[in-house]
């Protein structure tokens, strides 16, 4: 099944290059300070006409995880009211683009503004993945804002108002440093490095500072979207594979709504959310099969205790008969009519529900 669901994909060997300085500059600035910022909230939606969920739902599935994700690391403790500190969270609805974007800004007193956003493509998504993509924006917006805020701000070595002077060496060599944790899958501290380069001004910047924005803006997400393709082509878990196409396709999806004004990158996003759509239905006629032959097993002992008692079990019997066969399966309940004796289960590997039928001397498949 892994093979199956595997999409093509290129594979390239690139060089490590590791930086002790870069290294100590990285610890130094990812020591988040022992009181977090007290802020206040705020939160607007801008639609126009156009809603692809309810509003609360809107709000529990990108302000709450977005809140959840600012304070989870100590950065950022949320008030009812502060005059000093705000954080206002901006829901943007692009109706004619079916695009939902989050926009997290914080200001505190005395300090610059910092700014985050993240947006995704929910064209062609049903409630569930709607809402799930308004949970991965949520995520996405706070996790670069933290990073942005820790990166600029909680920085022992220079002021909160200094940006990195340009000097080639110490620049390219931090760049370099980012791109080796990305690579070694430690996003966040690839970020926050990314982050300082791209702050950087001065002459001779210039080319690093526009490098690392593009991958603050695609090079870490496409990064991270092929690395959970290549995880979803190496799990047997049919649970992981399916977390694993989920992830991809979000990120693919932030990739459509943040890099539309680039033709090629569109056409490789979109190209990945079709093989992703191969997988997805590759791996329902993986789980369907796998389910349905749970469900005749379970049938066959259901129709010979019937031959042999001329009764239907009940659900204690048939909890007996389960764990006698040591088969994956779940019963959940038994309901009786004069009609028949309906027994809904579950397929614990796939987690899909199957119901059978006592009726007229037959054990019948319903699903």
């Amino acid at each position: 099944m892994a093979a199956l669901l595997l999409p093509a994909m290129r594979i390239f060997k690139v060089p490590v290059i590791i930086n002790r300085l870069c290294m100590l500059l990285l610890f130094s600035a990812v020591s988040v300070n022992a009181q977090p910022y007290v802020v206040s909230t705020e939160i607007n939606i801008s639609n126009g006409d156009w809603y692809p969920l309810p509003e609360e739902d809107m709000k529990a599935a990108a302000v709450d995880t977005a809140l959840a994700e600012l304070t989870k690391g100590g950065l950022f403790s949320i008030i009812e009211s502060s005059k000093a500190n705000k954080l206002d969270l901006d829901i943007s609805l692009i109706g004619p683009a079916e695009t939902a974007k989050l926009t997290i800004q914080v200001k505190l007193k005395g300090q610059p503004t910092y700014v985050s956003t993240a947006s995704i493509s929910v064209r062609g998504m049903g409630f569930q993945g709607i809402y799930n993509a308004f949970e991965h924006i949520g995520l996405v917006a706070a996790q670069r804002l933290n990073d942005k805020t820790e990166a600029l701000l909680v920085r022992p070595s220079s002021g909160p108002h200094d940006k990195i002077a340009a000097n080639n060496k110490e620049l390219q060599a931090q760049y370099d440093e980012a791109q080796r944790l990305k690579r070694q899958y430690k996003y966040k501290s690839s970020r926050i490095l990314f982050e300082q380069v791209a702050a950087a001004s001065g002459k001779g910047s210039e080319r690093l500072s526009a490098l690392a924005k593009d991958e603050l803006r695609y090079g870490l997400t496409v990064f991270e979207a092929k690395q959970w393709m290549v995880a979803m082509g190496s799990s047997a878990n049919p649970s992981a594979i399916a977390t694993s196409i989920q992830k991809s396709e979000n990120l693919y999806r932030q990739i459509l709504a943040e890099n539309s004004d680039s033709l090629i990158r569109t056409q490789e996003a979109q190209a990945a959310l079709d093989n992703l759509s191969v997988s997805r239905n590759a791996l329902k006629n993986v789980l369907r099969a796998q389910t349905l032959m749970a469900a005749s097993s379970v049938r066959m002992m259901i129709q010979q205790q019937y031959m042999m008692t001329g009764e239907c079990p009940n659900k204690k019997e048939v909890s007996r008969y389960i764990s006698d066969m040591q088969t994956d399966v779940t019963i959940k309940s038994v309901i009786n009519s004069p009609e028949e004796t309906r027994y809904s289960f579950t397929e614990d590997k796939s987690g899909n529900p199957f119901s059978l039928s006592c009726a007229n001397q037959r054990i019948s498949v319903i699903n």
